[in-house]
């Protein structure tokens, strides 16, 4: 689900126990530790009931103290000296934290990753020269990776509060397939040659490709052209007509880009189908549990982007009818809004046959990220702008409470969400 390491030269750092050498070596294991607790609630209550127990009361308890360690581990000059290695322990805590809904520290994690990726040119591909080839698809999917949380921030920015990993003339420097990692598997890269894979089996690197083209397609045009370039956001800013546009062509291309990928990464086929053969040695139903889990992101997330976009669009146009209210003379376009829930319904439909057909292991992997998506496609159902007998309206209300139904089952988070809440204090401002 985060592809950070090289697996095979991180299984031989640890057959090796190259943590008892390595400091920075330990600290990317305790950092991987506390993600994979963080995003499983079954790991954790595993890992409590075994002879030697973790001995703490929850998951929250074990990632901060993974993070106390990682910190004692650092020295005054931690910083003078930078490698991927030092951009995946602050970005493996951030979504930690994340996971757990720590907001708060969450936020604080994703600046340190953000600065070391700018530090290390990920965005660069002209700086990758030099690079080993594991080095070079490391950083690649680093690049992505954190380019997700930038995405994230810039259609759910509402406080306003969120730091970005680019700016916008940076975004429009970058050609997204200059930095699209090798569709191989890890086994087939060394650092100076990489092997043609054997036969033409799919790969979970796949999965994680069409999972950033998708979050590239949320607020980039996939194929720009002169004549298709988006406008630039300071315009969008003051021309609700070139907004609407912009969101229009962005859900646009998140509605087709799945029309031509493999049948065999479609979500209504069984995850066996996607494995005749076994030509790595990864054990089979290991990587199947994998590419299920990477399946199920894959599609939610391409959900879940629509629905963002569509509640930027009705938020845009809402304003704009408000604008028309007090001047007529305003031109403006308007999608129907019949249109725009009947887009709702259509996603709400295909959430559901996901939520439902995949294996709950597959779903818990994705850990509260999941259940944060799917509470944010029923939030905007509840905007429905249509009367209670409305045949819109009563099929809404049925889908609210099948999500409902969904989130208690899926959310396995130790806290109350916050995530759109001012969750900090100024202190300065209380009286005392």
């Amino acid at each position: 689900m985060v592809p950070i390491v090289h697996r095979p030269s991180f299984q031989k750092a640890l057959q090796e126990d190259q943590d008892s050498r390595d400091d920075g070596f330990l600290a990317l294991t305790v950092s991987i530790a506390a993600l994979v607790v963080a995003t499983m609630a079954s790991r954790f209550q595993a890992y409590q009931s075994q002879a030697q127990s973790l001995g703490f009361f929850s998951r929250k308890d074990f990632v901060h103290f993974c993070y106390r360690k990682v910190m004692d581990l650092r020295t005054s000059s931690y910083f003078d000296e930078l490698n991927f290695q030092k951009f995946a322990v602050p970005y493996l805590f951030f979504a930690s934290f994340l996971q757990l809904g720590d907001h708060n520290w969450s936020r604080m994690l994703s600046v340190e990753a953000m600065q070391i990726a700018r530090l290390l040119n990920l965005h660069r591909i002209s700086e990758y020269e030099g690079l080993n080839c594991i080095e070079t698809q490391l950083r690649k999917k680093g690049f992505w990776l954190i380019f997700y949380s930038y995405v994230h921030a810039h259609l759910q920015n509402m406080l306003g509060e969120r730091l970005t990993y680019l700016d916008p003339v940076l975004l429009h420097s970058i050609n997204p397939e200059d930095l699209m990692p090798l569709g191989i598997e890890d086994e087939l890269i060394f650092e100076h040659e990489v092997l043609e894979p054997p036969g033409s089996a799919l790969c979970l690197v796949t999965g994680f490709i069409l999972h950033s083209r998708v979050f590239w397609a949320a607020i980039r045009s996939p194929c720009p052209t002169p004549s298709t370039e988006d406008s630039c956001p300071c315009i969008r800013a003051k021309d609700p007509n070139a907004k609407i546009l912009y969101f229009q062509e962005r859900l646009g291309s998140l509605k087709y880009l799945f029309d031509d990928i493999p049948s065999s990464l479609q979500p209504w086929v069984s995850t066996n189908d996607n494995f005749n053969h076994d030509p790595l040695g990864i054990e089979a139903n290991k990587t199947q549990s994998q590419f299920a889990s990477l399946r199920a992101n894959l599609h939610v997330t391409h959900l879940w982007l629509q629905s963002l976009i569509l509640d930027q669009l009705d938020a845009t146009q809402s304003h704009l009818r408000g604008q028309s209210i007090s001047n007529p003379d305003l031109p403006f376009s308007i999608t129907n809004q019949r249109d725009l829930w009947m887009e709702r319904e259509r996603i709400c439909r295909k959430l559901f046959f996901i939520l439902f057909n995949f294996p709950r292991l597959s779903l818990e992997a994705n850990g509260l990220h999941l259940a944060n998506k799917v509470r944010d496609i029923a939030g905007g159902l509840l905007e429905c702008p249509f009367h209670p007998d409305d045949p819109i309206s009563k099929r809404v209300a049925e889908y609210i409470q099948i999500s409902t139904d969904i989130l208690s089952r899926l959310d396995s988070s130790e806290g109350m969400n916050t995530m759109h809440l001012q969750t900090w204090v100024d202190t300065d401002r209380i009286q005392r």
